[in-house]
């Protein structure tokens, strides 16, 4: 009976494997990077038996040429993987191209494989040789793999493998039953390595594919109006100066989605096969951007997020201490300190101001150059 596992559950244990054996590649012949799975469909026997098994399956891979990378870098990957439907194990969470190119992105592996316990049995005959009564119990464990291109989500290659061992008994003998599946799990990990290295595995390699493209979000008010702060200044002898100019002011720290899946925080770089993608920014406060983009070489994506009725109140609150500025006052060091304080706690809540060069402002006296620093530049020290 075929049981049905969680994701989450021991049942699945993937591990990235890197080949140290050359591949076909659109640009050059390069190593190849997979993530392997594997998934229990047997009886409960091989639940305790999959890190076992993995661990034989990794052996045997290291034994063909591949260089296996720890299991943390798959579990740590996989807590980032955002499922919109919640598949119970490997072979459902990879059954569609969309959930196959998506993980392919994310660890960067240019194609998954899934090794399942399929089956799992014995059979039994009995003899009498010479008065004395004998049974053999052959037992099966059938194991079947398939390999997915992580550039195109595909099918590549598949198979269906049995190991089988023979055990004679005699009245009174008994069988021990924990290394008989380990040994059944061994000689599987032994087929699945020799078949998939005998497989002319010809992928484009993800990583020679990808383009880089950037990511930066503005801000717009509840009408959706860009939002900017005036420029406060301070001069070496602590006088403040309101330019006329605005700052803008940009999110920080804005989770970006490709896909369905987690791949870092904006403002950065990122890194993805070209081609449409969807693309999710949230951030709290602010009311999710959601569109498909068509993904290029160079793209500088700037999406302005729109605020929350609950964002845009904590953002007033954060602002507030700018309605006191008054240009021209000196201030006490004391008073800087407090003003710069309020300025770094602006900071601090998520956003970037975008702090301008030193300026000339106009006075009565004529243009003269003050020597003066943002409150809001992130510079140690005037």
């Amino acid at each position: 009976m075929t049981r049905i596992h969680h994701f989450s559950a021991m049942a699945l244990i993937a591990t990235l494997l890197l080949a140290t054996h050359p591949v076909v590649s659109a640009v050059e012949p390069t190593a190849a990077k997979a993530a392997i799975f594997v998934a229990n469909h047997a009886d409960k026997t091989f639940d305790d038996k999959l890190a076992t098994f993995e661990d034989f399956i990794s052996t045997r891979l290291t034994e063909k040429g591949f260089s296996v990378i720890s299991r943390e870098v798959v579990t740590d990957a996989l807590s980032r993987f955002r499922m919109d439907s919640k598949p119970t194990d490997a072979d459902q969470l990879l059954s569609d191209n969309s959930t196959v190119l998506r993980l392919g992105q994310m660890l960067g592996a240019d194609y998954l494989i899934v090794a399942s316990i399929s089956s799992y049995g014995s059979d039994k005959k009995s003899r009498d040789v010479n008065g004395v009564k004998t049974v053999s119990v052959t037992h099966n464990l059938r194991v079947s793999y398939k390999v997915l291109d992580g550039t195109h989500g595909s099918t590549v290659v598949g198979g269906t493998l049995t190991s089988s061992k023979t055990i004679w008994l005699t009245e009174g003998s008994r069988e021990e039953a924990n290394d008989l599946i380990n040994g059944l799990l061994d000689d599987a990990s032994v087929q699945v390595a020799e078949s998939i290295s005998k497989k002319d595995i010809k992928v484009v390699s993800a990583s020679k594919a990808q383009v880089e493209f950037g990511i930066a979000c503005g801000m717009q008010d509840l009408a959706q109006l860009p939002m900017s702060i005036p420029d406060v200044r301070l001069t070496q002898d602590n006088t403040l100066v309101i330019t006329k100019d605005k700052l803008e002011v940009q999110a920080l720290d804005v989770t970006v989605e490709l896909d369905g899946v987690v791949i870092g925080s904006a403002p950065s770089a990122f890194k993805a096969l070209p081609g449409l993608h969807k693309i999710r920014l949230s951030r709290e406060g602010f009311t999710p951007w959601e569109r498909t983009m068509n993904v290029v070489e160079g793209q500088k994506l700037k999406v302005a997020l729109q605020m929350s009725d609950a964002g845009y109140q904590r953002w007033k609150d954060n602002i507030a201490f700018l309605a006191s500025v008054e240009n021209g006052k000196k201030l006490t060091d004391a008073e800087v300190k407090v003003l710069e304080g309020k300025a770094q706690m602006l900071r601090q809540s998520g956003y970037k101001v975008d702090v301008k060069e030193d300026i000339k402002v106009d006075t009565k006296e004529g243009v003269k150059v003050y020597q003066s620093q943002s409150i809001f530049s992130q510079l140690p020290g005037r």
